[in-house]
């Protein structure tokens, strides 16, 4: 085969990559905004990696890969990553992350692979623009449809949220791709000749920027002004001495500048917050909200750090450290707070997975790339607004991560713009490899069997490393509907979904553990003895499963010792009790201070008769962080229960903004608030049923629950029922109760 037919059709393989992002599938799988596209696009990669061998072979010195300072900084930091993962806690998870990202050391290879691709097949800067160009136009769908999603919240599963998400599924991901194209759209305009195509892109760089400004992402706010601020001092410091522009410039970057810090001083005002962008950004708060979460999250990746300074925890390991680290102030702020599977700021997560050497590699991409682009301009090899842009978008990139992290998205454009610039701001690589083409040996050709072999071996790794794993989440799906409607049904497709290869098979036994869990527990009574035991012992082999690869993931020491105390309700087998206790030794162990699992070993030392030690757990709890009102609210529900009836009373006098109970006549007014949160369980659990949505079974806030749109209206109800209830107390018993105020 000709060697210009297959750059053609890898060409076309290509631009196919900047239409990944448009893709969801919303009733096929788990996750529609994440597997459809990470399916499709290392599809894509893995043909091009093929298309790119067989170049290889044909003209080993045309096409190999050029030594260059931003290259290495990319095999350096891969080099690091594959380090950190086969050195971190859980190298089965670093290698490939859970089905939620996807973005394990498998994943970061496939990139790897692309940006050489990229970098080989595109020479000059006219294959660069019609690259840009497709790529624009493809993201400019994914904003358009984030555009109308303001208008209509509802729109693609946003569930009435007022940030925008488009096809990505996240208002970080849209924010940043935002960014990322009106920084293209700038450029190209800046570079066109022809009329149309310059109001074309400069039409197309408007809608990019309303698609990040109506994602209300800080991070892409923080960015687009760092990126403004090195284009103006890039145009500036370029500009002739004395010229009428430089002057224009550097008056506005003066009171720029000014500006900003009147604004921030006056952050505080309402003028200042209504304006867009700016007033969010000098609003940043670290003591509440969002910024008080990122901050306890930042603290934790660096105490994780100094437990593992070299190489860390391992990618997407950051979970583990944060477990270790675990700050009892997050339950303040609710349990939907108190997860975090990353640090949301690349630098200090990248710091705590892949300790110092992967914090200095991952910067040393962007030093590489900057300086490449500074040489190359000051050669004169690279034109001016290449060089300006390349580095404003570079800069942005990078201050956007400060408070967000890299995605699947993000990393494709990413690592186009590397290519981009690695293969603009040094023209020798094509002058070179011409060169070296003419001195060489005559090209060798492509024959039908070394095409098709290669065809064939990568439709096969296709198959086995995509084509399964996304046949093995639509069945995990399958499982989870078919157990909402029918024990008999669900039992054959949970048993079919976990007996499926996978790489991502742990997370397909945790999620349908989980169900299991709540399911069992919602209608053991309807679907009798026999069906509640089979599905205990699904969940039960599949979490011991799961235990062994995964023996630091507390997460499941909590559905063990759930699915026990479940199981010794049944049987009263105290045994399942002592069980239970074991698993959440284990898990305090290494999350010790996490109210969640305090709060179920008290719960087991109860039912076990040990009276004392639940109490001291409890205390543990308080003394960890004495804001948290179900602290007290269950210390006092433990002394009511035992019969100590006058330190409960203590207790919520003492504590009377946190205790929503106390005694009269004998009711308490506890035990209707417990009923009240029983059918608050209740809802929680039956709504997964009602909804596909996987957030339902983590029980996430309303911000990151996306697939449960009436479940938060029921609890609103549930939770105006028990104000009313409260009110009526209060006005019958004020002098009797000490209630929430």
């Amino acid at each position: 085969m000709a060697r210009k037919h297959i750059e053609l059709a890898m060409k076309v393989l290509l631009y196919a990559t900047f239409f990944v992002p448009l893709i969801v599938a919303s009733q096929s799988f788990i996750f529609p905004f994440i597997v459809p596209k990470v399916v499709v696009l290392r599809s894509l990669i893995l043909l091009l990696f093929v298309g790119y061998a067989v170049l290889l072979y044909q003209n080993w010195p045309i096409h190999r890969p050029r030594v260059t300072a931003l290259s290495l900084a990319l095999l350096g930091f891969v080099a690091s990553f594959a380090l950190s993962t086969f050195l971190g806690v859980d190298p089965y998870h670093s290698f490939w992350d859970n089905h939620e990202r996807m973005l394990g050391l498998f994943a970061i290879v496939h990139y790897l692979i692309y940006y050489f691709v990229a970098t080989t097949l595109f020479k000059t800067w006219g294959d660069w623009k019609w690259a840009l160009r497709m790529f624009l136009l493809a993201g400019s769908i994914v904003m358009f449809i984030g555009v109308l999603q303001k208008f209509n919240p509802e729109l693609l599963l946003n569930q009435g949220s007022g940030r925008v998400r488009s096809t990505l599924g996240n208002a970080i991901y849209m924010g940043g791709y935002g960014l990322f194209l009106w920084f293209v759209a700038l450029l190209l305009m800046v570079k066109e000749k022809h009329l149309g195509w310059s109001i074309a892109e400069g039409l197309l760089g408007v809608l990019a920027f309303f698609g990040m400004l109506f994602s209300g992402t800080r991070g892409s706010y923080m960015g687009f002004i760092a990126g403004i601020g090195i284009l103006m001092l890039g145009y500036l410091v370029t500009a002739r001495k004395g010229s009428k522009a430089r002057m224009v410039l550097g008056s506005v970057v003066v009171l720029g500048v000014i500006a900003f810090g009147v604004l921030f001083w006056q952050r505080d005002a309402s003028w200042v917050r209504s304006i867009p962008i700016v007033g969010r950004v000098v609003n940043i708060s670290f003591s509440e909200g969002t910024g008080a979460t990122r901050l306890i999250a930042w603290q934790a990746a660096i105490e994780g750090w100094k437990e593992r300074p070299v190489f860390g925890w391992g990618p997407n390991n950051y979970f583990y450290a944060f477990n270790a680290y675990y700050n009892p102030r997050s339950l303040e702020f609710g349990f939907g707070e108190t997860w975090f599977d990353n640090a949301h700021n690349i630098l200090l997560n990248t710091l705590a997975v892949q300790g110092a050497v992967g914090l200095f590699a991952y910067l040393g991409i962007f030093a590489a790339a900057i300086v490449s682009i500074f040489v190359a301009s000051r050669k004169q090899r690279l034109d001016k607004h290449i060089a300006i842009f390349g580095t404003a978008f570079l800069v942005a990139h990078l201050v956007q991560n400060i408070s967000v992290f890299e995605n699947l998205t993000s990393y494709l454009y990413f690592m186009f713009w590397l290519a981009m610039v690695n293969g603009l701001a040094d023209v020798r690589l094509e002058k070179e490899s011409v060169a070296e083409g003419a001195a060489g040996k005559k090209e060798r050709a492509a024959g039908f069997p070394l095409v098709a072999g290669a065809l064939a071996l990568s439709l096969f790794l296709i198959f086995l490393f995509n084509i399964q794993p996304a046949r093995a989440n639509k069945m995990t799906l399958r499982a989870m509907t078919d157990l909402a409607r029918s024990p008999e049904a669900g039992i054959a497709s949970i048993k079919t979904a976990l007996a499926f290869p996978s790489p991502h098979r742990d997370d397909i036994r945790m999620d349908l553990s989980r169900m299991i869990v709540e399911y069992v527990r919602s209608y053991a009574k309807n679907i009798g003895p026999e069906k509640t035991i089979e599905l205990v012992g699904i969940a039960e082999g599949a979490l011991y499963e799961n235990l062994a690869l995964h023996p630091r993931d507390i997460r499941v020491y909590m559905s063990l010792a759930e699915l026990n105390q479940f199981v010794f309700f049944l049987t009263q087998d105290r045994q399942r009790l002592l069980d239970a206790e074991g698993f959440l030794n284990t898990a305090i162990a290494l999350s010790p201070k996490r109210q969640q699992l305090l709060y179920m070993q008290s719960t087991v030392e109860l039912q076990l008769g040990k009276i004392d030690e639940g109490i001291a757990l409890l205390e543990q709890s308080l003394e960890d962080d004495p804001v948290i009102a179900e602290g007290w609210w269950r210390l006092a529900a433990t002394y009511r229960e035992t019969g100590q009836t006058q330190k409960a009373i203590e207790t919520a006098k003492r504590h009377r903004r946190a205790v929503l109970c106390l005694i009269s006549g004998g009711k308490p007014l506890l035990i209707k608030f417990c009923r009240l949160r029983r059918k608050e369980r209740r809802v929680q659990r039956n709504s997964f049923f009602r909804h596909r949505g996987y957030r339902a079974l983590c029980g996430n806030d309303r911000d990151r629950c996306r697939h449960t749109p009436h479940l938060f209206r029921i609890l609103e109800r549930v939770r105006h029922c028990l104000r009313e209830r409260l009110r009526i107390f209060r006005r019958d018993y004020q002098p009797a109760f000490f209630v929430f105020n």
